[in-house]
């Protein structure tokens, strides 16, 4: 696509990417900034190919997959659900990790390396995702689009 759209739920405004897209932070913050309260990220996130671990749970690109999506939840303060393939397939070993990750970048659920579902129940009332800061503010960046990163860097400050 084009674009990052978000999509009214009955579970809540929903935001969709795919696989490399989690290594850009403006792709979850343009569906932040949409209102999304839940970003799933689809991938099918290989291992490395070169100085490779002999523990795939401690691979170079499985802690960047992890990274990234701890990262993108906190900093969005969105729930952040990845799913992943795992298994080989051809020379390739995918790292699988799916996860549910909170607006706090705490996870709440992995399957680790193994095939399988995240699961967690969310108390949806601990985090009130209508009240973000101002550096989370669609209408802060409408109203002043070129100075919305001196407002970021303010509200840093």
């Amino acid at each position: 696509g084009t674009g990052y759209d978000v999509f009214d739920t009955p579970v809540g405004r929903i935001g969709l990417q795919i696989c490399y897209d989690k290594a850009f932070p403006e792709a979850a913050r343009i569906m932040a900034l949409k209102g999304a309260e839940i970003i799933a990220s689809l991938s099918a996130w290989p291992a490395a190919r070169t100085a490779t671990a002999e523990n795939l749970q401690e691979d170079r690109w499985t802690y960047r997959f992890n990274l990234f999506d701890t990262a993108r939840a906190l900093e969005n303060q969105v729930f952040w659900v990845a799913a992943n393939q795992s298994g080989t397939f051809g020379s390739l070993r995918y790292v699988g990790n799916a996860k549910i990750v909170d607006p706090g970048g705490n996870i709440l659920d992995t399957t680790l390396l193994g095939s399988g579902l995240a699961v967690a129940e969310v108390d949806a009332g601990r985090f009130d995702l209508r009240i973000r800061p101002v550096e989370f503010s669609l209408d802060a960046f409408l109203a002043d689009p070129i100075g919305y990163p001196k407002t970021l860097q303010e509200a840093l400050a």
